[in-house]
C-alpha cells in the first residue's frame, strides 16, 4: 500500500491552555508511542513536523514508519503522511523549504536500510532518497542563503552548495572516543545563524561549523567532560543559550556572549530537574522559549525576555519535545510520547507578541537613520570605533535571515532588498540592538 494521507480540520477544537496562550492542535493524528522529534516552519503558516517511535538501538522493526504532519494555513488544517519509503528507520530531523518541499534524516543504528536523507516535493506523498550516507542519519541544517546545506552525524559530515542537488562528504576531526550527539529533538540539537552551525556533544563540548560547514572547531565549554549538551540556540553570531545535564543529573541552562567560546551557568534556572529544548525568537534579542523534552511527563514551557536572567513558566500538563519560533508572535511545540487519541500532537503560541521593551543588554546610544530607507541606512552607537567586531543581520518578518555580514563602517546598503519590512540587528561583544526597518 502506498503512503497513506489524510486531512483533518481542527478549527473547532482549539483550546487555550494557559496565560501564555498555547493552543492545542492535531489531536488523534499520531499513533500511541510516537514522539514529535522535529518541527520546521517556513513563515508563520507553513509548518512541518516529523514523528517516530522511540528507538535508540538496532534492529528497528521493518514495520516502523515515520509520520509527517503538515499545515499551510497556520494549523487550521493538518495533513498526516506515513512515510513508507523509510521503513525500519527513525527520523530525528525535518527541514522544510516551502509548503510542498521538505527533507528528513533517517537512522537505523546499523540494523537495517541505513542512514540517508529523503526529500519530498509533493507535500509528503512521495519521498526520494537523496544522500545514502552516514551523514544523513542525525542532523540537517539549511543555511541562511537557502543554497548551502550541512548534514552531520558525529564525525561524518556532508555539505551542499546547490540546494541539495550535489553533496560533498568530509570528516569533522576531533571527536573523542565515546563522544556523540545526543538526540531528544533534531530541531533543537543544533542551531544555524548565517554561515555557522553549533551542536552539542556528550562530552560537554560544542562543535561549531563555520563557512557553510567547510570548517569545524570543538569548543570546550567548561561545563565538565561528564556533561551532555543536547540543545543549543543562538540569536546571532555571539549570543546563545545551551542546555546540559551532568553526571549528578543537574539540568542547567548556560549562556555564551562570544559565539560559544565560553559559557556561564545561569544563576536563575527555569528548573534544574527538567530537561529542555531551546529556541531563539527571531527579531527579539534575548528572547528564548524552552520546552521540556519528552522524558518529562508533565510538560513545561519557560520563556525569558532577558537571555535567562529571569523566567516565566507554563505547564501544558503532557509530554512535550521540539520547539520552534518563526516570529515574536508565533511559535510551535511538538507533543512527546503520545499515549491517547485525545492528546494533542502540536501546540501553537497565539498570544501577544513576545517583543516588548528593549532588551536590557541593548547597545548604549544606538540609533539608525533614515527609516524608512531607500538605499543606505546609517547606524551608530557609543564606542562604535572601539568595538572589536560589529555584525549586521537582516531578517524578514517570518524570521528568515536575509543577510548577515561584518559591518566595517557605520552604513549598510539595502538597495537590493525588495520593498517591505525587516528586522535589523547589530551585534557586538558589548551588546546588541534590533530595530524594525522599512525598505521603500
Amino acid at each position: 500500500m502506498k503512503t497513506f494521507l489524510c486531512t483533518l480540520f481542527f478549527s473547532t477544537i482549539f483550546s487555550a491552555l494557559s496565560a501564555q496562550n498555547w493552543q492545542s492542535m492535531a489531536a488523534g493524528l499520531l499513533p500511541n508511542g510516537y514522539v514529535i522529534f522535529s518541527i520546521s516552519a517556513v513563515g508563520d503558516n507553513v509548518v512541518w513536523a516529523v514523528a517516530s517511535r522511540e528507538y535508540y538501538q538496532a534492529p528497528i522493526p521493518a514495520t516502523h514508519h515515520s509520520r509527517i504532519l503538515r499545515t499551510s494555513d497556520g494549523g487550521l488544517h493538518w495533513t498526516v503522511a506515513e512515510v513508507e519509503e523509510t521503513a525500519g528507520t527513525i527520523s530525528f530531523q525535518i527541514v522544510a523549504e516551502d509548503s510542498l518541499t521538505a527533507w528528513i534524516t533517517t537512522q537505523d543504528f546499523g540494523g537495517g536500510p541505513g542512514r540517508a536523507l529523503y526529500k519530498t516535493t509533493d507535500g509528503g506523498l512521495n519521498w526520494s532518497r537523496k544522500l545514502p550516507d552516514n551523514a544523513g542519519g542525525v542532523a540537517l541544517n539549511r543555511f541562511a542563503d537557502g543554497q548551502h546545506w550541512l548534514a552531520h552525524n558525529r564525525q561524518t559530515i556532508s555539505f551542499s552548495a546547490d540546494g541539495g542537488t550535489n553533496w560533498t562528504g568530509s570528516i569533522a576531526m576531533g571527536y573523542q572516543t565515546n563522544e556523540y550527539q545526543i538526540l531528544t529533538s533534531g530541531a533543537n540539537l543544533s542551531n544555524t545563524v548565517g554561515d555557522t552551525v553549533w551542536s552539542g556533544t556528550s562530552s560537554g563540548r560544542i562543535l561549531r561549523f563555520t563557512n557553510y560547514g567547510a570548517s569545524s572547531q570543538f569548543l570546550n565549554t567548561g561545563l565538565g567532560t561528564s556533561t551532555t549538551i543536547t540543545s543549543v540556540a543562538f540569536q546571532d553570531h555571539l549570543h546563545g543559550l545551551c542546555y546540559s545535564v551532568n553526571a549528578a543529573n543537574n539540568n542547567r541552562i548556560s549562556r555564551s556572549v562570544n559565539g560559544g567560546l565560553t559559557w556561564t551557568v545561569l544563576p536563575q534556572q527555569p528548573g534544574n530537574t527538567i530537561g529542555w529544548n531551546i529556541a531563539a525568537v527571531p527579531g527579539a534579542p534575548e528572547f528564548y522559549v524552552l520546552a521540556s523534552n519528552y522524558t518529562f511527563t508533565q510538560g513545561k514551557v519557560a520563556i525569558t525576555t532577558n537571555a535567562g536572567n529571569s523566567w516565566s513558566i507554563d505547564d501544558l500538563k503532557q509530554p512535550l519535545n521540539a520547539v520552534v519560533f518563526t516570529s515574536p508572535s508565533t511559535g510551535w511545540i511538538g507533543g512527546g510520547k503520545i499515549v491517547a487519541a485525545t492528546q494533542p500532537a502540536m501546540f501553537k503560541y497565539t498570544g501577544a507578541a513576545l517583543v516588548g521593551t528593549p532588551a536590557p543588554g541593548e547597545l548604549h546610544g544606538f540609533s539608525l537613520s533614515p527609516n524608512p530607507v531607500h538605499s543606505i541606512i546609517y547606524v551608530d552607537f557609543d564606542d562604535f570605533s572601539a568595538a572589536h567586531s560589529v555584525v549586521a543581520t537582516l531578517t524578514d518578518l517570518y524570521g528568515r535571515r536575509i543577510l548577515s555580514s561584518p559591518l566595517t563602517d557605520k552604513q549598510l546598503d539595502v538597495s537590493q532588498l525588495p520593498a517591505g519590512a525587516y528586522f535589523l540587528e547589530i551585534e557586538t561583544e558589548k551588546g546588541a540592538a534590533v530595530r524594525k526597518i522599512i525598505r521603500q
